[in-house]
C-alpha cells in the first residue's frame, strides 16, 4: 500500500483495524489519533482503506493523495470534513495521512494505522474484496479485531473472524488484539458487561483461538474525552454526549496518578456540563473508557520489532500542495501583527507556555505558536 507513495513497505509496522460496519473502527482510530480525522459515517463512500503513517515531529496533519490523472497532491486536513470529501472522490486512487501519533508507546518505530472498509456493506461488494486484499498482503504486523458488544456473532462477523483467524494461524508474525467496543451501550439490567465479555470470549474460542485477552472499550467516550482534552471543537451531539456520560467514567478511588507531575503541571481546567473539571479527572475518564490499555498493548507488540522509521519519507515532499478543493483555505495569523497575548502549546508535552523560546516544562524548543 505505502509502496505506491515511494515508501518501502518492509520498513513499516502495519496496525490494521478490522471489523464489520457499525463496530466503530473509525471512531476507535480517531480516539487514538486524538482528533477527528477519519470519516465515521456508517455508509462508507468508497472501498478505499485509509492509512495514517506515524511521523514523529510532524507539526501539521496532511493527506497525500494520488489521483487517476497521474498527479499527486498534499492536502491540509485541519477541517474534519476534508478526509470525508477526499474519500468520496472516485478520482482519488490512494490516500496516505501523515501525523505525529502521540498516544502510542514506542512511536519511534515506523507505524501505520489502517482503517479497512467494512465488509458487510451490501451495496458495494468491493469493500469485502479490499479487506481481503489487505489481509492477503499482511505478512507481519498487528490486527486489531473490533467486536460490537451490542451485536455479537452476526453472520457477517462470523465470516470475517474466520478469515482473520485463518490468516493469523498461517502467519506467525501477525499478532491479534481483540477489542469489545460499544460496551457502554449495553443495557446492564438485561445483560451485564461480565456476561457479555464471557460470551465474546467463548465466541472467539469457538473459532480455535486460545490464550487471548479481550479489551473492553467505549471508543466514542474515549474520542470525545480526548477531543475535549486536546481542546478540539466538539459538535453539539458530541458536547451533549460528553455532558451526559462524563460522570460515569469518574473513579473516585485513590490513584497514584493523582500525584504524577505530568497530570498536574498546569492545573488546567475544562468545563463539562457547566462544571469545572481538572485535567487529572479528564485523563482518568479517558483511562476508564479502556482506550489506554489497548494503546499499551499495541506498544508492547511494537517494541519487539527492530524496524525503524523509513528513510524515504521525503518522497512525499514532491507532492503539490492543494488548497480550496476539499476544504477552504486555512487562515493564518502573523505573530508580528497580533496585538493580544500569544501563548504556544508545546508539541512534546502539550502544555501551554507564554512567549518563551523553549517550553517551561520539558525544555523543548518553540516550533509552533497559536493564540489561546
Amino acid at each position: 500500500m505505502l509502496s505506491r507513495f515511494g515508501i518501502n513497505n518492509g520498513e513499516i509496522i502495519p496496525v490494521c483495524v478490522m471489523a464489520t460496519m457499525s463496530s466503530g473502527k473509525s471512531t476507535f482510530l480517531n480516539a487514538i489519533l486524538g482528533e477527528e480525522i477519519l470519516p465515521e459515517k456508517n455508509e462508507a463512500c468508497t472501498a478505499r482503506a485509509l492509512a495514517v503513517l506515524n511521523q514523529p515531529g510532524t507539526a501539521e496533519v496532511k493527506a497525500y493523495i494520488r489521483k487517476n490523472d497521474g498527479k499527486n497532491y498534499a492536502v491540509d486536513i485541519s477541517y474534519p470534513s476534508t478526509v470525508s470529501k477526499i474519500n468520496a472522490d472516485e478520482n482519488v486512487l490512494d490516500v496516505l495521512i501523515v501525523k505525529d501519533i502521540l498516544t502510542l508507546e514506542n512511536t519511534d518505530k515506523a507505524i501505520v494505522l489502517v482503517d479497512t472498509p467494512g465488509v458487510n456493506n451490501s451495496g458495494d461488494l468491493r469493500h469485502a474484496e479490499r479487506t481481503k486484499e489487505i489481509l492477503e498482503h499482511l505478512e507481519k504486523g498487528i490486527i486489531i479485531y473490533l467486536l460490537n458488544a451490542t451485536q455479537l456473532a452476526t453472520n457477517d462477523d462470523e465470516l470475517l473472524l474466520q478469515m482473520v483467524v485463518s490468516h493469523v494461524k498461517h502467519h506467525k508474525d501477525v499478532k491479534l488484539i481483540f477489542v469489545l467496543n460499544k460496551i457502554d451501550m449495553l443495557d446492564e439490567e438485561k445483560e451485564s458487561i461480565q456476561n457479555t465479555m464471557e460470551n465474546a470470549s467463548q465466541y472467539i474460542k469457538d473459532h480455535g483461538i486460545d490464550g487471548f485477552e479481550i479489551f473492553p472499550l467505549s471508543a466514542l467516550s474515549a474520542k470525545v474525552f480526548r477531543l475535549k482534552l486536546n481542546e478540539k471543537r466538539l459538535t453539539k451531539t458530541e458536547q451533549r454526549y460528553l455532558d451526559q456520560c462524563y460522570q460515569e467514567y469518574q473513579d473516585e478511588s485513590k490513584s497514584m496518578l493523582r500525584f504524577a507531575h505530568s497530570y498536574n503541571q498546569m492545573n488546567k481546567e475544562y468545563f463539562v456540563n457547566h462544571k469545572r473539571v481538572s485535567e487529572y479527572a479528564l485523563r482518568r475518564a479517558i483511562e476508564n473508557t479502556g482506550i489506554v490499555e489497548i494503546e499499551k498493548e499495541i506498544g508492547r507488540l511494537i517494541i519487539s520489532s527492530k524496524r525503524q522509521l523509513p528513510e524515504n519519507i521525503d518522497e512525499l515532499n514532491e507532492y503539490v500542495n492543494l488548497e480550496g478543493v476539499y476544504s477552504r483555505k486555512r487562515r493564518t495569523k502573523n505573530p508580528a501583527n497580533y496585538s493580544g497575548r500569544i501563548n504556544w502549546i508545546c508539541k512534546k508535552c502539550k502544555q501551554i507556555n507564554g512567549e518563551e523560546q523553549s517550553c517551561l516544562y520539558c525544555k523543548a524548543p518553540n516550533v509552533k505558536w497559536r493564540a489561546v
